[in-house]
């Protein structure tokens, strides 16, 4: 599992930054390692492996999943369970929180600044400051409230 002790490492504010963190952690930018950063710098969606494979034509699985671990150490990018699904992969500082239904798995994005209220309340009750990236906030849809 990885770690994201990257957290503390502000995210890079572009491209150009975080190829320039990949070369000073002593890392190549190989063709590989551009056009996967390339692609989650171009979008703000969250992408899963199959995604981006099919994005960036002939990277193999094994080299995908070195990159996005390195991006990750590096405070580059930060995977997201999703519910029951793969991992999600989105450049990290997005001013977003991913919200998934539990039961369908569509997801969505709210503004982080939406769920301060709720940062703070847990911080000063209980002392923990909330992640909540990493594992998103969760409920049932609407559609799938309706179903039930």
């Amino acid at each position: 599992m990885t770690s994201s002790a990257a957290r503390s490492v502000p995210p890079p504010t572009d491209l150009g930054e975080a190829m320039a963190r990949i070369r000073a952690d002593g890392g190549r930018i190989t063709d590989a390692k551009r056009a996967v950063a390339e692609l989650l710098f171009a979008t703000d969606r969250a992408l899963n492996a199959d995604e981006i494979t099919t994005a960036v034509h002939g990277i193999e699985r094994s080299v995908l999943y070195r990159c996005l671990a390195q991006f990750e150490v590096l405070g580059i990018v930060e995977h997201i369970h999703l519910g029951h699904g793969a991992a999600v992969y989105r450049r990290r500082g997005l001013p977003t929180v991913p919200v998934a239904c539990m039961v369908c798995g569509s997801a969505w994005e709210i503004g982080a600044n939406e769920t301060q209220s709720l940062r703070d309340t847990v911080l000063e009750r209980t002392g923990v400051t909330l992640d909540l990236i990493h594992f998103p906030l969760t409920g049932r849809c609407e559609s799938c409230q309706e179903a039930s």
